[in-house]
């Protein structure tokens, strides 16, 4: 039971109910205001260059979901407080068995709130500049995406553990993070897009979840992959420093 909650798939299905629910009800709110309801839809087709039958799958599926705002603000606040607060709780745990500390105490849910919405906030922010941005700053949106990423997972390891680890420490993990995680999301659309047709032409809107699901397991299992880099890179040097000559 406690490794089922601490998995990468348990992350990603608190992912898919909480984080997406409150992109959808923030854009549907946008929509009241005067905005485009279907302004993520939208920018899924043109970056992931999707056309035909999967665009028209994309936007009925995440376009019209975002039209009520009232269902989607609902969403929101069942997901977070069923499954987006242990999201954080989930990589806490993660980091504690990497760093082998012990930080559980009663404010951390304070802190996986804080840090559930600021991710989310980011996420947001990174999801715009990559569909927006892309084809006409690409070239300073690479160092800007690794500084935030870099900064953000530095932070989040000593947020979550009371500062229990120096940042020295966390470095090579937050950096390979940046690294390998922005290479992921920069190259998906050179393979995402042939994903998401197949599945839309075999399965129709079931398909074209799927493939979210699994992009976003992919991106979860590197993210915690990189989570526990620091600590057994740590070991190794260690390691190699205490070997005889």
């Amino acid at each position: 039971m406690e490794a089922s909650r601490n998995s990468g798939s348990a992350t990603t299905v608190y992912l898919t109910l909480s984080m997406l629910p409150t992109a959808l009800a923030a854009i549907a709110l946008f929509g009241k205001a005067g905005g485009d309801v279907n302004v993520l839809a939208e920018r899924l087709v043109t970056h992931l260059r999707l056309h035909g039958t999967t665009a028209d799958v994309v936007r009925e599926t995440f376009g019209t979901t975002a039209e009520n705002a009232l269902a989607a603000t609902l969403a929101v606040v069942v997901g977070f407080f069923f499954w987006g607060i242990g999201i954080g709780q989930i990589y806490r745990d993660l980091y504690c068995r990497a760093w082998k500390v012990e930080t559980a105490q009663v404010s951390d849910q304070v802190l996986f709130t804080v840090w559930y919405f600021v991710t989310c906030i980011l996420l947001g922010l990174q999801f715009t500049a990559t569909t927006e941005l892309r084809e006409r700053s690409v070239a300073l949106l690479v160092p800007v995406w690794l500084l935030a990423a870099l900064v953000f997972w530095l932070w989040t390891p000593r947020f979550l553990l009371h500062r229990r680890v120096p940042v020295r420490d966390l470095l090579p993990g937050a950096l390979l993070g940046a690294v390998v995680l922005g290479g992921t999301i920069a190259s998906a659309p050179l393979w995402m897009g042939s994903t998401l047709n197949t599945n839309a032409k075999a399965f129709g809107p079931f398909g074209v979840m799927l493939a979210f699901l699994g992009f976003l397991l992919v991106t979860v299992t590197i993210s915690m992959a990189c989570a526990v880099f620091s600590p057994v890179w740590l070991e190794f040097r260690e390691a190699e420093r205490s070997r005889p000559a």
